[in-house]
């Protein structure tokens, strides 16, 4: 998977995700793999993101390397990988440490389910508190590249499911 900086565009829309793809050289793109440049339109996948009130479909752009043919996903760095929750609302629900809070955030977002919330709460109290702790990273805006450069992997993204590992 390749995360690309939104570089100020708020929320995420197919609107907003196509406008970055059409603003960025693939060729440029570093394959996660081999670490090699240039890759080439492979596919296009789409997937649930919830948002407020709604949830929608998001096609999202696979590339593949022109060097050892491995294939990822490019997702904004407003998406958590492999959850339907943006990152903007994770971190609300993370910042809600009372069950006043939690019940707010639930009305709010009213496509979510209690145990989406919940879920994202156990998550990172049991993967992500102390790592970011134990290297001083805050939650702010910065989250997305820090996580990336310290972890090698976006904030919320679960674990290896082969070793268990960050990076």
């Amino acid at each position: 998977m390749i995360i690309i900086h939104g570089h100020g565009v708020n929320g995420i829309s197919q609107e907003n995700y196509d406008l970055i793809i059409e603003n960025t050289d693939l060729l440029l793109l570093e394959c996660p793999h081999c670490h090699h440049t240039g890759t080439r339109v492979h596919a296009y996948y789409d997937r649930e993101v919830k948002c407020d009130d709604d949830s929608f479909r998001l096609l999202v752009l696979r590339v593949a390397c022109k060097f050892c043919r491995k294939t990822h996903a490019v997702l904004l760095d407003a998406i958590v990988p492999y959850s339907s929750v943006p990152m903007e609302t994770t971190i609300e629900i993370i910042h809600a440490d009372s069950s006043e809070k939690i019940r707010r955030v639930f009305h709010k977002y009213g496509c979510l389910e209690f145990h989406e919330i919940y879920h994202i709460i156990r998550s990172f109290k049991r993967l992500w508190k102390e790592h970011l702790a134990s290297y001083g990273i805050m939650i702010d805006a910065d989250i997305s590249r820090n996580s990336i450069r310290v972890f090698k992997r976006q904030f919320m993204q679960i674990p290896c499911t082969l070793c268990g590992s960050y990076g």
